[in-house]
């Protein structure tokens, strides 16, 4: 991929055009500080100059006579008014070009500043403030007739000038090479800052549908680091599911291929040669068990399939558990006494739940048959129905040959056996207690067992009751 392209480009670019936003308004703003504050002191010391000389009517006429000696780059006129004409004294012959109007708005007023600039390019802060030249009056004479006067102090602004100028010299060269340093450096973080992101993109190349063992390693604790634990974890996650499938379709074809090999055995040997009626007739029993077998497995194995691509059809209503448990006793006395067992129904009471009927009858025959599969005559099989608080709890317990601690946390999986022989003799196919839990969760509830060898195995599901 293009740098100019990439997250890193556009994110320094944005960093950039922000610092330079801000660079430049720091340097105006600088600028201007700097500049109204030498020119605030430069007015200072006009004004107390100013006030030195006005004070002391001696100066004045020092300095209307002609002879005032001026500070180096000082420059003072007196300016005379009258008839609106002005006349200027000056002790160095220094003209200053001021305005009528300017020095009429000084009169009149306290003090005004102002800038001018010389024929030689100079520029001249000006400092105009009337003054008092002190001609004392005669005894019996009239007072002298003393036209308006100002007083004109000036300085050189140059040096002024001169700093504001290195002061942009400086921003000039300052700026840019403050951009090019943040360039590299924001280049330098973005990369740093991003490299997670190059090794989760490389990461994620190598994962494969064949090996989905490989982690990305990033062990930050920012947004990239959570991203990474993120991605860890859905890929754990397709991992287990990739898993699944590979054992669910080896545990299915290694389901197929026993009665499919009793099938073509049996026909084949009955194809072989002739044979007696009573022996035809066996065989094709044999194979009408075993296509049986293989039917219900098939069906069980739709069945998941459907649910794990969450396209099951549902039609739930209001269903009586107790109504529903009553109606499946006539099924299970008929098959514990066929086997030779002993059914304990009690008087269920009336629990309405939100269900499907079709399926929570799945699911209870799912449990009883298999109670009366692995219980030896004389055993019992009992089923009740209570209430748990919100929760309605059916219980189905038998006096069977029970299940190994060990095995307990494993029988809700697909395919598991905990006699493998055993179950295919008693024609199970390992599925039945998979879909009961699937049914279970499906309908807000959950299923448990306690189990011990010898002694038997209680189930237990439970269910939520549906409000008044």
């Amino acid at each position: 991929m293009s740098f100019i392209h990439s997250i890193k480009f556009r994110f320094t670019i944005w960093y950039l055009l922000v610092l330079a936003v801000l660079l430049t308004a720091l340097s105006v703003g600088v600028y201007f500080y700097l500049s109204r504050s030498l020119y605030r002191s430069l007015d200072d010391s006009l004004e107390l100059r100013s006030t030195q000389l006005a004070d002391f009517p001696a100066i004045l006429e020092t300095i209307r006579q002609g002879q005032f000696q001026e500070e180096l780059g000082e420059i003072v006129v007196l300016y005379f008014y009258s008839a609106n004409q002005s006349r200027e004294v000056s002790p160095t012959g220094i003209s200053i070009p001021l305005s009528d109007e300017f020095i009429s708005q000084a009169i009149a007023g306290t003090g005004l500043f102002t800038t001018i600039e010389t024929a030689e390019g100079e520029g001249l802060r000006m400092l105009a403030v009337p003054v008092d030249l002190g001609i004392p009056e005669l005894p019996g004479e009239p007072a002298p007739s003393i036209p308006p006067v100002l007083l004109v102090i000036g300085r050189s602004t140059e040096q002024i000038d001169q700093a504001l100028a290195g002061l942009v010299r400086t921003l000039i060269i300052a700026v840019p090479l403050a951009m090019a340093l943040a360039a590299g450096g924001g280049i330098f973080l973005a990369r740093r800052a991003l490299k997670p992101v190059d090794q989760i993109a490389q990461t994620a190349q190598e994962i494969e549908e064949s090996d989905l063992s490989q982690r990305i390693n990033v062990n930050t604790k920012d947004e990239l680091g959570r991203l990474a634990a993120t991605l860890n974890q859905m890929i754990a996650r397709l991992e287990r599911a990739f898993q699944r499938q590979k054992q669910f379709t080896s545990d299915a074809s290694h389901e197929l291929r026993a009665p499919l090999a009793v099938i073509e055995a049996e026909s084949s040997l009955a194809l072989q040669k002739e044979r007696p009626p009573g022996d035809y007739r066996q065989s094709l029993e044999t194979i009408s068990q075993e296509t049986r077998q293989m039917s219900s497995l098939i069906d069980q194995l739709l069945t998941l399939a459907r649910a794990d691509a969450g396209k099951e059809q549902w039609n739930f209503t209001e269903v009586n558990l107790g109504k529903l448990i009553s109606n499946l006793s006539a099924d299970v006395e008929v098959l514990c006494q066929e086997k030779g067992l002993v059914c304990q129904l009690g008087e269920p009471p009336d629990l309405v739940v939100k269900g499907d009927e079709g399926r929570l009858r799945e699911l209870f025959m799912n449990l009883l048959d298999n109670a009366i599969r692995y219980t030896p005559p004389p055993g019992t099989v009992s089923v009740s129905l209570s209430r748990e608080g919100q929760m309605a709890m059916v219980t189905v317990k038998d006096t069977g040959v029970g299940i190994p601690a060990e095995d307990i946390p494993f029988i809700f999986d697909r395919f598991y056996r905990v006699d493998k022989s055993r179950s295919r003799a008693e024609g199970g196919t390992g599925l039945g207690l998979a879909i009961c839990k699937h049914i279970a969760e499906a309908h807000g509830g959950k299923i448990e067992v306690e189990s011990q060898v010898g002694a038997g195995s209680t189930f237990s599901v439970r269910l939520p009751l549906l409000p008044p």
